[in-house]
Parts: C-alpha cells; sequence; structure tokens
C-alpha cells in the first residue's frame, strides 16, 4: 500500500518535471528570441526624443517664430510599488509649480494608468522635477512653437497645431525643412521601471529642423498691417489686403491681410481670420487692369498717347449694354483716357485687340495661373476662354469685369508693366540653412517669361506717374519721391449680382517712378464711408509708403522737392463719381432727391459728426459756425476733412464728401 502511494507521488512529480523540462524548453529553445525581447523591453525601454523646429527669421535676421523646449510629466500607477509615492509626488508638483497638492492627488486618484501630471512646463520650472526620481514617473521634451510678435505675419507663418502638426503657410508648405527627424533613446531599467543609464550606442540622437531666413522686412511688415487696419477703421470695411514686392526679383517684402490673428492662439480665430485673402479670394479688379490692356495695345497697335477717343459724353450704347463713365467726356486723348480712367474709352480701344491676342497677353502676365509662390492654397483665379467669349466681354475685360484675380496675380503682373517688362515668380524664402549655419538651398530671382518690351513698361510708367500727378491717384502722392499708379473701384457680386452698396477699392502703385524699387497693392473691401480707390485705397498706400521711406534715410537716396498741383478738391474730384440722372443703372450709384427738412443749429467751439448729414443740413451746420466749406458730389455726408470734435478756426476749409444712397441695379446697363 506504502508502496503503490509512494509510486503515485513518483509518477506525479515525474509528469510536473516533465511538463518543466518541455516549458523551459519552449522558452530557452523554442521562443527564445521572444523571450529575450520582452526581457529586453523591460530592461531597456525605448523612448521617442522629438527633434527641435527651425527658427524662421526676416530678411534682417529677426526671429519671427522659434521653438521652446518644454517638459510634460507623465505616472504609470502599473509601476508604483510604495503608495507613499502618491503623495510624495503630489508634494513636490505641489512646490515646484504652485498648484494644491490636492489638485494632483485627485488627478491621480481619478486617472487610468498612464496620467498626464502636466503638460509643457517651461525647462526653467521642470528642472528640479526632472532629477525626482519616483517608481512610475517619467518626462518627455514636449517642445512649443513661439511666435513672439503675436499677429505679425501670421498669414505668412502660418502655425503648428498642439501636436505639432504644420498647418497653413510657411510651416505648412516648407515642413519638410522645418520639421527635423526624431532620435530614439535606449534607457536601461531595474525591476521597478527606473532609469539607471542611457543606452548611448543604442540611441539615435534627434536631427534638429533647418531654418528659414525670409525675403520678408518685419518692419515694413508692421507698417503694412497697421496702415491697411487703419484704412479698415477708417473706412469700416469688412476686411483688407496689402501686398507689398520688389518689381524687380519677385520678393514679397510684405504681405498682409486684416482681419488676422494670433498663430499662438490659433483656436481662437474665425476661419475667416485665418485665410490668406491676398492668394486665396480672387477679385475683380476694375480700373486697375486698365494700364495692362493698354500695355497690350501699345505691343500690337500703332496707337499714340495723344490719339483721340470719343468718349460719347459718359454714356455709351453698346451691344445692347450701357457702359458709364463717373464724367461726362466728349473727346479724350489715349493718355488722358488711363488719367481719367475712362470705361468708355478703354472699351474702344480694346476693340483694336482680337480676342486670342488678349487673352494669350493676360495669360502672359500670369493671369489664371497660379504664381506658384511658396504658400499653400492658392487660388488661379479664372478667365472665359476666347471661345466662349460673349460680344461684350472683351470690352468689360479691358477694364476689370469678367474675370478673376488674385490680389498677388495683380501685384506680379504690375511688376512687370514697371521693371521693363520681365514677369518673376513671387517668392517668400530667400535662404534654407542648417544649425551650423550652412546654406542648404538659396532662392535666386525666377523669370517666368518676357511679357512685353521695355519701350511699352516705360509708356505705361510715364501714363500711371500721369494718374497720380493729375488723375484718379492724387491722394497717393509723395512729397519728395515720384510715384506712379492706378486706382480701382469694382462693384461685388453678391447672390449673383453685381451690389451697388458692395465695393473692392483699391490701389495699386510703385515708387521712385524713375527706378521702382517697390510696387504696394492695398485693397479695403466694402467700406462704408466712402468707395472709391483713389479715396480709400490711395490715402492708406501714401502712408505706407511715406512710413518706409521715413524709416530708411538711405533707400532713396536722390530725394528732391516734387511740385504737386495742391488744388485738393480738384485732385478728389477726378476720382469721384458723379451720379447719374436716370434712375436705371448697372455698377452705379443711383441719385435720390435731397431730404426737405431743415434743422437749426448751434454754434460750438468744435467741429460737429456731419457723416450722414444730407448735404444742405451741413452746409448749413457749418455756416453757423462761420467755416469755409467745398462740396463734392450729391446727397449725405460720408466723409469730412475736418475730424468731429477738432477745434477749428476761420481760416479753415472743411472738404465734404457726399454720395447718393444705395439703389437697386439693373442688369441691361453696365459702368
Amino acid at each position: 500500500m506504502i508502496n503503490s502511494r509512494a509510486l503515485i507521488v513518483a509518477g506525479f512529480l515525474l509528469i510536473v518535471l516533465i511538463v518543466l523540462i518541455l516549458k523551459l524548453f519552449t522558452i530557452q529553445i523554442n521562443k527564445h528570441e521572444y523571450y529575450s525581447r520582452l526581457a529586453e523591453n523591460q530592461q531597456y525601454n525605448p523612448q521617442v526624443v522629438k527633434a527641435e523646429r527651425g527658427l524662421i527669421k526676416d530678411i534682417n535676421g529677426e526671429v519671427l517664430c522659434y521653438t521652446f523646449n518644454n517638459i510634460s510629466f507623465y505616472l504609470n500607477k502599473n509601476l508604483i510599488k510604495d503608495k507613499r509615492s502618491i503623495d510624495l509626488i503630489a508634494a513636490k508638483f505641489s512646490q515646484e509649480l504652485g498648484k494644491s497638492k490636492d489638485y494632483y492627488l485627485n488627478l491621480i486618484k481619478n486617472g487610468k494608468n498612464r496620467i498626464c501630471l502636466e503638460k509643457k512646463i517651461p525647462l526653467d520650472k521642470a528642472l528640479n522635477l526632472k532629477y525626482f526620481v519616483v517608481d512610475g514617473l517619467s518626462y518627455e521634451e514636449d517642445f512649443s512653437r513661439i511666435y513672439p510678435y503675436g499677429n505679425t505675419a501670421s498669414h505668412i507663418l502660418g502655425f503648428v497645431n498642439k501636436e505639432g502638426k504644420a498647418e497653413e503657410g510657411i510651416e505648412k508648405f516648407y515642413d519638410k525643412y522645418l520639421k527635423g527627424k526624431d532620435g530614439i533613446y535606449i534607457y536601461e531599467k531595474d525591476v521597478r521601471g527606473r532609469i539607471l543609464t542611457l543606452e548611448e550606442k543604442s540611441s539615435i540622437n534627434p536631427e534638429n529642423g533647418n531654418s528659414l531666413i525670409l525675403t520678408i522686412n518685419k518692419n515694413y511688415q508692421k507698417i503694412l498691417e497697421e496702415e491697411i487696419k487703419k484704412g479698415l477703421e477708417n473706412f469700416g470695411g469688412e476686411s483688407a489686403v496689402g501686398i507689398i514686392m520688389n518689381p524687380n526679383t519677385g520678393e514679397i517684402l510684405a504681405l498682409s491681410n486684416s482681419p488676422d490673428f494670433d498663430p499662438s492662439n490659433f483656436n481662437n480665430a474665425k476661419p475667416e481670420e485665418r485665410k490668406n485673402r491676398a492668394i486665396t479670394d480672387p477679385i475683380e479688379p476694375g480700373s486697375t487692369m486698365k494700364p495692362i490692356t493698354f500695355s497690350i495695345l501699345f505691343e500690337q497697335t500703332n496707337i499714340n498717347e495723344n490719339d483721340i477717343v470719343n468718349a460719347e459724353n459718359g454714356i455709351y450704347s453698346y451691344k445692347n449694354v450701357k457702359i458709364k463713365d463717373t464724367h461726362s467726356y466728349s473727346d479724350l486723348t489715349v493718355a488722358k483716357v488711363l488719367e481719367v480712367s475712362s470705361n468708355i474709352g478703354t472699351a474702344k480701344l480694346s476693340e483694336k485687340l482680337n480676342n486670342e491676342t488678349f487673352y494669350k497677353y493676360l495669360r502672359d502676365f500670369g493671369f489664371s495661373n497660379k504664381t506658384a509662390i511658396d504658400l499653400p492654397s492658392e487660388s488661379e483665379g479664372r478667365m472665359t476662354l476666347p471661345k466662349n467669349f460673349t460680344g461684350i466681354t472683351k470690352a468689360f475685360m479691358s477694364y476689370g469685369y469678367e474675370l478673376l484675380v488674385t490680389p498677388l496675380q495683380l501685384t506680379t503682373a504690375y511688376c512687370a508693366l514697371v521693371n521693363g517688362g520681365v514677369l518673376y515668380k513671387p517668392f517668400l524664402v530667400k535662404k534654407i540653412i542648417d544649425k551650423n549655419g550652412n546654406i542648404i538651398e538659396e532662392n535666386e530671382p525666377e523669370r517666368i517669361r518676357n511679357v512685353i518690351s521695355r519701350k511699352t513698361s516705360e509708356r505705361i510708367k510715364k501714363l500711371m506717374i500721369d494718374v497720380v500727378e493729375k488723375g484718379t491717384g492724387t491722394a497717393a502722392q509723395l512729397p519728395d519721391v515720384l510715384v506712379g499708379g492706378k486706382t480701382g473701384t469694382s462693384q461685388r457680386l453678391v447672390n449673383n449680382s453685381y451690389s451697388s452698396a458692395h465695393h473692392n477699392s483699391s490701389f495699386i502703385g510703385f515708387f521712385p517712378a524713375d527706378n521702382p524699387k517697390f510696387v504696394i497693392f492695398i485693397l479695403i473691401n466694402s467700406p462704408k464711408k466712402a468707395q472709391y480707390g483713389g479715396l480709400v485705397a490711395a490715402p492708406v498706400f501714401h502712408n505706407v509708403a511715406k512710413r518706409i521711406i521715413e524709416s530708411d534715410p538711405n533707400l532713396i537716396p536722390n530725394k528732391k522737392k516734387i511740385n504737386h498741383d495742391d488744388k485738393l478738391v480738384d485732385q478728389l474730384i477726378a476720382d469721384l463719381k458723379t451720379s447719374p440722372k436716370t434712375s436705371r443703372s448697372y455698377l452705379n450709384v443711383p441719385e435720390i432727391k435731397e431730404e426737405k427738412k431743415i434743422r437749426v443749429f448751434k454754434k460750438t467751439d468744435t467741429i460737429p459728426n456731419l457723416i450722414n448729414y444730407s448735404m444742405r443740413d451741413a452746409i448749413a451746420q457749418l455756416n453757423a459756425l462761420g467755416i469755409k466749406w467745398k462740396v463734392i458730389g450729391n446727397g449725405k455726408v460720408t466723409w469730412q476733412s475736418i475730424e468731429p470734435g477738432s477745434t477749428f478756426n476761420k481760416n479753415d476749409v472743411c472738404l465734404l464728401k457726399c454720395e447718393t444712397t444705395k439703389k437697386k441695379i439693373n442688369k441691361n446697363e453696365v459702368k
């Protein structure tokens, strides 16, 4: 009986021994590699080390954005063997970071396996915590992208989101250069998960990203941003765009949209605030198209600046539509057609060009083609193919309707107009450099094509100088630098119909006119207090150009006093639209009868706010104050030269700009 029990026990032990031997065989032989890797993973823990993103600097080396070295801390609750460690962790973090101890205790208590105790702590605050060793506590490098100048150049720079992914702007377009390559550090740990040593041979160091040197001048950028914001505020517009470009290289010196946003807090910005309208929103350019039309005429026909065009006294019936001018002109020279911005004269002259030739030149100027600027989301605009032209398409296109161009396309085309006829590719990044300062890539000016001859370019420059000196762009004049340019006012499409209440008011100019170094485009969308490019956008150009010149005395060394015509009323009238007598209009503003109600005014010591007064009431108020006045236009006051609340003296002259109220348009006529 005893022997049988002994045999049973011995047999059982033999079976156990055989199972153990088989298990050991499986572990040591069959699955040796698997368990070796498992042991290594427990002992040697790989950790991704993020590469530091490269810098972005302006042309003068000013840092526009950089990466800040932050630390994030994590706690793995499964590795905590001693519950007292939780209390130690909470006390230490509370001491270093100023939050209550209970905050961390509750965070740990309510968290699951891996808990983020703190995210993106600055390195100086995190130093003591980095060297605080407790079971389960670990940290990771967690960089933050910093934009030290807030909203400055936001639409150029774009931003990096909270996960480190580049979105929008230069950040996105050059992401592969900026982001670098992450590394891997292999740490040896003990059985409790504590780091013992770094395995240097097995670790891979991160490769930090390259840095970008932009063509942008931060000072010009700030000037442009400030002035288009002022223009937007002064005239009550919806949005604004500004571009400054070197016409001889294609370098973008500044580019701005208003409203803008803070890249560091991009989540707080609305989509329309983040939109880079300079490249995404095509517009009908209006009269800024006319110099381009004239350049094609000079290239393809034998017209002369002194040739005469009949402007039909302001209204021209053309293929069942009416083309209108802001003033009634009879005979105009070709030069005068551009100077006073005659739609009728331009449309008539465009008939000298065949459809295919006209279209080809517009394509050569870059319209309906992306400029290929180094920014994402660029629009190519739109033009009708010659085979689809209607009887009025070419005429309308000649003065800026029935085609869509982006502000950047138009600016690039103007650079070709004034630089001798060469279309350059616009660009924003001058150099890409590595961490040691070595140049990896350098962008040189890229000539796309010769669009017009140098002779034609010189003729167009002279005509655009006359526009500023004697025509619709007088508000852009500078006291000691000659300027050329062109105004533009176009009605906007609202619900597929042209609206007399919404306009694109623009001016694009260049200086110094004899040897252009700057082309500046200004656009104010839907200004409420005025609408014409010469009154809205040209003064913004003036302010931008003036401040740029003042910022660098050596920029234009050969300045000289220019004798302008100082008749302010004549300057402004040249750009004003006189309301037609007819009640029917298209791309125009109809006239209504003035109010008969007369107000009684008292004398005050300051200028009152006359905006929205009828012309009669505004004049009566100024007469009551004993102030001289001059009036442009009819209807209600939309602008006054002396600001409300200002003191005055007897010699002051207050200029009033009046406009009639808006009315629905008729699609059968055209201005």
